[in-house]
């Protein structure tokens, strides 16, 4: 069945622990699989088999790759990488993987940073998460902001440059590190605090609180008491819906699984302290219906543990694992013990719990998956193009019209899976910007209009489009930057010129003229200049109405306003007769007649 080339290095493989890989004619991967010892592993696949599944497998497979490690919780972990990077056909795989935002706490500088991302590079950092939602990882952040004084800033400290403290200092949000250097140890304090509201240990938190608002009394700092008081009464506040299910004051993870054809949901059900704080769930794609509740279990435990912050001490399981110690050397591995096992008597009432929310998600899931309109393919292409994490079925645009800085307007626009959404559509008077300078202007349009994204419970869009080149785009994301938005939302410029698309690192793509992408991306771009050339334009005939309208006889400052909001035009206005111009209130018939003379020249 096999190739006799993949027969031979089967033959040959080492007596080792280690990762083996299954690639097809094209030099794609089909199966990544890791064993305690390679050759007993792979040799068993030489044996005659009747499956069905497992014969088309074979059948496919062109050639075999192995990769050695020191032991095998080594090689638990590279699989599990591996699969992740790779997302083989073969292999149960966390559906949409790379769209799952998570936190970072970049505990490795001397003054660290708490962030959303999706790079989960190893740099030191901690990482929270995955948050299936991004909302729900924004109202954490906002919290965090509220509870700790940590900067937002991303400045390099300490930095031997004089930085000014901004507005977050002066209001008490941050300690300034960017210009003191007495308040490390206080800066640290305030980090460990995140880090312990994000794990779940909020008794350990509110119990510090506690000791340093008594302290800060004693020494008679009333002010930071204060502040410290409102901290210690929000964390109360944030989990006191929360009850206590578990007396024992345990860590844990409650793992269910509802399964349905070729997709499967995994819940987690995170127990801090004995409390319910959080609940996520993951979508897998499995490769084959007849896929077990072990074996999903199995791929899942090593896909999320390998990757996941280690918060719980104790892990329930659903179904009983024979591999579980090769799961726990590789968790011992990145420091960590945590105990893998069965539900005890006391527990089964959370696990059925649990096991109602997986089945009743999974068919909301499949409810909308199925009920869903189709996605365009002019997305799917962007989501490539572009190298977005998902596809970008809510899409923003900015655009901004004026004439020698008069008037000036800007217009936001959204689409949704590649349609225009009335609902969604803003236009703003530019506030803060005097002259032309069109640069200022994007920035502020989208400041406020992502002012009010991060107020909202709707994700943030999969993609901004920005009517310019590469200095409207540099605009828009300095916006963002002070709103503390990094990688959670991408921009690309379209400029009319050539239609060329400009990206946020400087470069610039040019897409055929039949690209179904390119053909949205106009679309989105002109919809966006309409809407605000047609505010423009209105502002600009009102202004003109409101100039003839101070040059008429007898006509104040009522009047002039009785005039605007009963004709609203110049051109409405110009064509009215005398008895028309009479029905206005506070305007008779004998001013009505001294208006239209003078609007004619009689």
């Amino acid at each position: 069945m096999l190739p006799e080339a993949v027969q031979e290095k089967i033959l040959h493989a080492p007596e080792r622990s280690g990762v083996y890989i299954f690639k097809d004619a094209r030099g794609s991967t089909l199966y990544i699989g890791k064993a305690k010892n390679l050759r007993a592993r792979l040799r068993t696949y030489l044996q005659p088999t009747a499956h069905p599944r497992l014969l088309t497998f074979l059948k496919k497979v062109h050639d075999l790759e192995v990769l050695i490690t020191e032991s095998e919780a080594e090689a638990l972990l590279l699989e599990a990488n591996l699969i992740k990077r790779q997302q083989p056909r073969y292999n149960i795989r966390l559906k949409d993987d790379k769209k799952y935002p998570y936190i970072k706490v970049t505990v490795q500088d001397p003054y660290p940073r708490i962030y959303p991302t999706r790079n989960l590079t190893p740099d030191g950092s901690l990482i929270f998460g995955p948050y299936t939602s991004a909302s729900s990882m924004r109202q954490a952040l906002r919290l965090i902001r509220k509870l700790f004084p940590i900067r937002t800033c991303k400045y390099k400290l300490p930095s031997k440059r004089t930085i000014r403290p901004c507005i977050d200092y002066a209001i008490g949000k941050c300690l300034g590190p960017c210009f003191r250097e007495d308040i490390q140890d206080a800066y640290r304090s305030a980090v460990q605090g995140v880090i312990e509201f994000l794990s779940g240990k909020t008794e350990a938190l509110e119990s510090r609180l506690e000791t340093e608002m008594k302290q800060a009394a004693e020494s008679l700092e009333f002010e930071r008491a204060a502040v410290i008081r409102d901290q210690l009464l929000a964390v109360r506040g944030f989990m006191g819906d929360q009850r206590v299910v578990l007396r024992k004051q345990q860590n844990q993870d409650i793992i269910a699984i509802a399964k349905e054809r070729k997709t499967a949901l995994v819940l987690v059900l995170m127990l801090r302290g004995g409390k319910v704080v959080n609940k996520e769930h993951f979508l897998l794609d499995l490769p084959h219906a007849e896929a077990t509740n072990v074996e999903i279990l199995e791929h899942f435990i090593r896909l999320y543990y390998s990757t996941a912050p280690l918060t719980a001490d104790t892990v329930i399981l659903p179904e009983y694992l024979e591999g579980i110690q090769e799961i726990q050397e590789m968790v011992r591995s990145r420091g960590r013990e945590m105990v893998f096992r069965l539900p005890h008597a006391s527990e089964h009432r959370l696990m059925a719990l649990a096991q109602e929310n997986a089945k009743q998600l999974l068919e909301s899931e499949l409810r909308w998956k199925l009920g869903r309109p189709l996605i365009p393919e002019s997305l799917y292409e962007l989501q490539n193009l572009l190298k977005l994490p998902e596809v970008p079925v809510r899409i923003l645009a900015f655009d901004i019209s004026q004439l020698f800085g008069k008037h000036a307007v800007g217009s936001s626009v959204e689409f949704r899976m590649g349609k225009p959404y009335k609902s969604g559509y803003r236009r703003y008077r530019i506030k803060r910007v005097s002259g032309i300078d069109d640069y200022a202007m994007m920035r502020e349009v989208v400041e406020r209009r992502f002012r009010r994204e991060l107020e909202g419970s709707e994700d943030l869009p999969g993609l901004v489009l920005i009517d310019g080149g590469i200095g409207q785009v540099r605009a828009a994301r300095e916006a963002l930057d002070i709103l503390g938005i990094e990688e959670e939302v991408r921009l690309v410029g379209l400029a009319k010129r050539l239609d060329e698309l400009h990206l946020e690192d400087g470069a610039v793509v040019m897409l055929p003229a039949r690209s179904p992408a390119l053909k949205l991306l106009q679309r989105i771009r002109d919809e966006a200049h309409r809407f605000a050339l047609k505010y423009h334009r209105t502002l600009r005939t009102k202004g003109a109405l409101e100039s003839l309208l101070d040059t008429l006889p007898g006509v104040g400052e009522a009047r002039k306003q009785a005039l605007i909001r009963y004709f609203g035009s110049l051109h409405r206005l110009m064509g009215a007769s005398p008895r028309e111009i009479a029905e206005v209130p506070m305007i008779g018939p004998k001013l009505a007649e001294k208006i239209y003379r003078a609007l004619h020249g009689e």
